[in-house]
């Protein structure tokens, strides 16, 4: 059975590379999606739940100011922990990638902060901006930032990026089932004497659709495979430039697709490919 699928995709060899290439094509489309919702996901749970706040200094402090309003603010029960960043750390660490243009800038446009980590039971939004008012209120504060805002958006992107990955998939799905079934369906077309010699001799309706099935779900298969292999060689060029430049900085390091979900796509592709096929069968063969 193997071996006539395989003898199949070798007659026909040009119209099956093109068929792997437009269904690696269009899961390439939905593993992306996925990829991306895989790590916005990751940064909505790092960012998501209000566990930092920054209390920005105002100018002139003295370190004995800087160190006296650290004690105050670690001394409150809604602070875990609080940690001084002057100018020159916060230069370092968002210059840690390399670039040159972070390095180089004049020290003053990093303003010193105190790094604010907060207790479990205190990252609700009402003990967030209740904690944030009474620091507003200390000498030395120039400002306070809790992030609410910027985890909203990150909360309302996934939410859409979820809708539109099901739309992604949904039409991944019509793009696969008709891309192999109108590939099945020429096959058939020019096995066709092949099929009615097989009948003749006494063939059952299974032998003669078993080789179709397994052409369709190996088109799929491979056309997940090509579709992982292109991401892959994207993503991992990609992640480096966006480690030295912003992943640092916003303490998130992009995660390709587990071996769960890679494994998920190739069945799944050779499962859309062992459809498209059947659909093409049926059409093409009575009995």
């Amino acid at each position: 059975m193997l071996a006539r699928a395989l003898r199949g995709v070798r007659q026909q060899l040009g119209t099956q590379a093109l068929s792997v290439a437009t269904v690696a094509l269009a899961l390439f489309c939905m593993a992306g999606a996925l990829l991306l919702l895989e790590n916005t996901g990751a940064m909505v749970q790092r960012w998501g739940s209000p566990v930092r706040v920054t209390v920005f200094l105002a100018e002139g402090a003295s370190g004995e100011q800087v160190e006296s309003l650290r004690s105050i603010l670690a001394a409150l029960p809604e602070v875990e922990e609080a940690r001084y960043i002057s100018s020159a750390e916060a230069r370092a660490t968002l210059g840690a990638g390399g670039d040159q243009t972070v390095t180089s800038a004049p020290i003053d446009l990093f303003p010193a902060t105190i790094e604010l980590k907060l207790v479990p039971s205190a990252t609700n939004a009402e003990r967030v901006s209740s904690v944030s008012d009474r620091i507003r209120r200390l000498p030395m504060v120039a400002d306070v930032e809790t992030y609410r805002g910027f985890t909203e958006k990150l909360k309302g992107l996934l939410v859409g990026g979820k809708a539109a990955a099901g739309i992604v998939a949904f039409a991944v799905l019509l793009c696969v089932l008709a891309v192999v079934s109108n590939t099945i369906r020429m096959s058939l077309s020019a096995r066709m004497r092949e099929i009615e010699v097989l009948r003749l001799v006494g063939a059952t309706p299974g032998y003669v659709r078993a080789p179709f099935l397994l052409e369709g779900a190996m088109l799929g298969a491979m056309g997940a495979l090509v579709a992982i292999i292109v991401l892959a060689a994207v993503f991992f060029t990609l992640r480096g430039q966006f480690e030295m430049s912003l992943g640092t900085a916003l303490g998130i390091h992009p995660v390709f697709l587990s071996w769960a979900v890679l494994f998920a796509l190739v069945a799944g592709g050779g499962a859309l490919g062992a459809t498209g096929s059947a659909v093409a069968l049926r059409r093409g063969l009575q009995g």
